[in-house]
């Protein structure tokens, strides 16, 4: 399994929401995306991570 860190659950999530995303607009809405969750808490993370992925994951599981 892969260890999980903030930037792990950051590109899960990104990835997740500007996968709709083309042309012009795809490029604005990944770094929209990625300054909004980079800024983010861990708990928050593993909340957003844990409903795209259907897991249970805690902060305390995270690695440094």
């Amino acid at each position: 399994m892969t260890h999980l860190t903030r930037d792990v659950l950051i590109k899960t999530i990104v990835a997740k929401e500007v996968a709709g995303c083309g042309g012009t607009d795809y490029l604005q809405s990944l770094k929209n995306a990625y300054h909004h969750w980079e800024h983010e808490s861990s708990q928050v993370l593993c909340q957003k991570y844990n409903q795209i992925n259907h897991t249970n994951i805690t902060v305390e599981v995270l690695a440094s």
